[in-house]
């Protein structure tokens, strides 16, 4: 049992979490009226392609993330964290390996799942889809998954795993990782950009709790989220490293954001046809159009065969005591 100075860590993560929120409701207009200004003077310009469609919330979640960088240094500092804890030992070749093994092990679950889409006609594909057109999806796939992985497995679980132990850091970091995902705006409570003020970012945060008022939600979200950490996690427990859950990670966000790109959704996800099994997705943070039971139990499935190929090379490391 952990004895009550091992929570340090773990208060002092949360009160990271929390000002990371307050920053980012500081930063979001900062970033919002910059950009309308840039989308306003070049409406066919490269920004307003870019974030035309983007609604405030949306400039939260980069608000949070930039936040979150802003103050990792000073969080790394508190915590007494060196660089190479965080990142591990896995020599770079080795690391280039596992990285393209999950990275190849993701996509073929999301292939998976779009078979299932497509099979029970909740996704179709667009009248003329474009499968040549990756390179934003493949871009957004390697960014999330090196930053996140870094801020979470690599800095969060390590903290936690060598103050509480493996199993409780990998608790509370996969509790962190889905709630503040969770927390994200959802994609039906958007502010209209005539009426955002420079302390609009705290009205989103007023919004981040109302999925929690829905079990559909719950199941077909929250539950999603906390799959993706613990298979996350447990790569990165198996491994000694950040390179199987940067692959997983990056794999599952450019399998889905080309899925998405090629398909839409159809009445029976929308009418909740197919709930729970199948529900539409309306978590910003979730790239898959389609959440529920069935992608649960493909994520699960993915990290139990991730952490099985790190045991089958004898790779496991654990950390903590």
């Amino acid at each position: 049992m952990p004895s009550s100075s091992k929570h340090r860590d773990l208060l002092i993560i949360s009160g990271f979490v929390l000002l990371v929120l307050l920053l980012g409701a500081l930063l979001t207009p900062a970033l919002f009226f910059p950009a309308q200004a840039v989308i306003s003077a070049d409406p066919q310009g490269g920004v307003a392609q870019l974030l035309g469609e983007k609604e405030f919330p949306s400039y939260f979640n980069r608000a949070a993330l930039l936040a979150a960088l802003i103050g990792l240094p000073f969080l790394l500092k508190a915590l007494h964290m060196p660089f190479r804890e965080i990142v591990g030992n896995v020599p770079f070749a080795r690391g280039i390996r596992q990285f393209g093994t999950t990275f190849l092990v993701a996509l073929l679950s999301v292939g998976v799942l779009a078979w299932v889409c497509l099979t029970f006609g909740v996704s179709r594909l667009k009248p003329a889809p474009d499968y040549l057109d990756f390179g934003s999806a493949l871009a957004s796939g390697l960014t999330v998954g090196i930053l996140e992985e870094f801020l979470f497995r690599g800095v969060i679980l390590v903290i936690l795993c060598r103050s509480l132990g493996s199993r409780s850091g990998l608790f509370w970091t996969t509790a962190f990782f889905s709630i503040l995902h969770f927390l994200k705006p959802p994609l039906d409570g958007a502010l209209p950009n005539d009426q955002v003020t420079w302390f609009s970012g705290f009205w989103v945060i007023t919004q981040l709790f109302r999925g929690f008022g829905l079990w559909q939600n719950v199941v077909g979200e929250f539950l999603v989220l906390a799959a993706v950490g613990w298979a996350l996690g447990r790569a990165r427990l198996g491994s000694g490293g950040l390179w199987y859950s940067i692959g997983l990670h990056a794999g599952w966000v450019f399998g889905m954001k080309y899925f998405s790109s090629l398909v839409f959704t159809t009445r029976i996800l929308r009418n909740g046809e197919l709930d729970p099994w199948l529900v539409r997705n309306t978590c910003r943070a979730i790239v898959s159009p389609v959440v529920g039971i069935v992608p649960l139990l493909i994520i699960f499935s993915t990290g139990m065969v991730a952490v099985w190929i790190a045991s089958r090379k004898k790779e496991e490391k654990v950390l903590g005591a």
